[in-house]
C-alpha cells in the first residue's frame, strides 16, 4: 500500500519560461559539464509497487487529478489507462492513434499531447476519448545514430508482468535503430541500389509550458521547446547521454529532470538555460528508467515490462 502523502502533494505553480541559445556551440558548452565533476547524489532505495493495466508501459502523464496518471503503453493496441496511484487500479482506457509512444502530457487547455515515437509524429488526442485533434512532424527525428563512447543499453532485471503478451514492433522498426539496417550487409551498411538512407525514431519525454512544448529527441540527442502553434523551435538543449526518455519538472517548476535510460541518470536541468547542475545515479540493479514523473517525494517510473517502481528523491 502506498503512501497518499508523497503522491498527492503537487506543485501548483507555473512552469518558468524557457529562454533560447544564441548557437548550438554555445548551447552544448554551456549546458554540458564535465561529466567526471558533476554534482552527484544518490536516491532513496528503489521499489517495484504494481503492475500497469498492459504489458509495455512506456510513459506516465499527469493527469490534473489528485492520485491519478495516465500510463501509456507502446505495445500494439496503444493503450492509454487512467490509474490510481494508490494502488495502480484502472480508473478507464482509451485508445489513440500513435505507435510505439515513448511521452505524453496534458497541457493547461486539457489537450493529450503523445509522442508518437516509431512513426515520429507527435499527436494531439482529447483525453475523453482519444479522439486525434492534430498530428505534428517531430523536428529532431530520425535514425537513431551511435557513437564510439556510448554507455550500453540497460536492460531489465524484471520479470515481465505479462509473460504471454506479444511484445515488440516488428523487424522493420527495429532496424530503425542505431547501425542496424536489416541488410546483415555490415553496420550502417545498405544495399547498392538504396534511395532512402534514414528512416528512424521521433521523441520520448514531453512536458507542457503554456505555450510550448518540451520533448526529448533521442535521434538528436537534444531536448526541444517548440511553440504549438507557429511549430518553430525556440531552443535546444544538448543531452549527456544516448538514451533520453521520460522528463518532469522539479519540484519548484524552475528545474527540469532528464531521465536517460541506459545511463540510469536523472540529469537535473535548470529550466531558464538548460544547463545541468546535478545528477542522481540510480543503481545497477533498478529497473530501467522509461517514463518518470516526480510526484511529491517520489520519482514515480514505469519500466517497459509491465510495472510501476519509485524511488524517493
Amino acid at each position: 500500500m502506498l503512501k497518499r502523502r508523497g503522491f498527492l502533494s503537487l506543485a501548483a505553480a507555473a512552469p518558468a519560461a524557457l529562454s533560447a541559445f544564441p548557437g548550438q556551440a554555445q548551447a552544448r558548452a554551456a549546458c554540458l559539464p564535465d561529466m567526471t565533476t558533476l554534482k552527484s547524489r544518490k536516491p532513496g532505495k528503489w521499489e517495484v509497487l504494481y503492475k500497469t493495466p498492459h504489458g509495455q508501459p512506456n510513459a506516465i502523464a499527469l493527469s490534473g487529478n489528485p492520485g491519478q496518471v495516465w500510463v501509456v503503453d507502446q505495445g500494439a493496441e496503444h493503450w492509454v489507462s487512467l490509474i490510481n496511484l494508490r494502488d495502480g487500479s484502472l480508473v478507464r482506457d482509451i485508445k489513440a492513434d500513435v505507435v510505439g509512444p515513448s511521452g505524453a502530457v496534458v497541457d493547461e487547455e486539457g489537450v493529450m499531447w503523445i509522442t508518437s515515437t516509431h512513426n515520429s509524429l507527435i499527436v494531439a488526442c482529447d483525453p475523453k476519448d482519444g479522439r486525434t485533434i492534430a498530428k505534428y512532424i517531430t523536428p529532431g527525428a530520425g535514425r537513431i545514430y551511435e557513437r564510439q563512447d556510448d554507455p550500453p543499453a540497460r536492460v531489465t532485471t524484471l520479470k515481465h508482468a505479462y509473460p504471454q503478451a506479444a511484445r515488440g514492433l516488428g523487424p522493420a522498426m527495429h532496424n530503425n535503430v542505431g547501425n542496424k539496417t536489416g541488410t546483415k550487409l555490415g553496420p550502417g551498411r545498405l544495399p547498392l541500389d538504396a534511395e532512402e538512407g534514414s528512416g528512424g525514431t521521433g521523441a520520448h519525454g514531453i512536458l507542457a509550458d503554456g505555450d510550448y512544448l518540451i520533448y526529448a529527441c533521442p535521434p538528436s540527442r537534444m531536448i526541444f521547446t517548440i511553440h504549438k502553434k507557429s511549430w518553430k523551435v525556440k531552443a535546444t538543449w544538448p543531452t549527456p547521454a544516448n538514451r533520453p526518455h521520460g522528463l518532469t519538472w522539479g519540484a519548484d517548476r524552475k528545474t527540469i529532470w532528464n531521465a536517460d535510460s541506459n545511463t540510469n541518470c536523472f540529469y537535473h536541468h535548470d529550466a531558464a538555460t538548460g544547463v545541468i547542475f546535478e545528477k542522481i545515479q540510480l543503481p545497477d540493479d533498478s529497473p530501467v528508467i522509461h517514463g518518470a514523473k516526480l510526484i511529491g517525494d517520489y520519482m514515480v517510473c514505469c519500466d517497459d515490462v509491465g510495472w510501476i517502481w519509485r524511488f524517493r528523491i
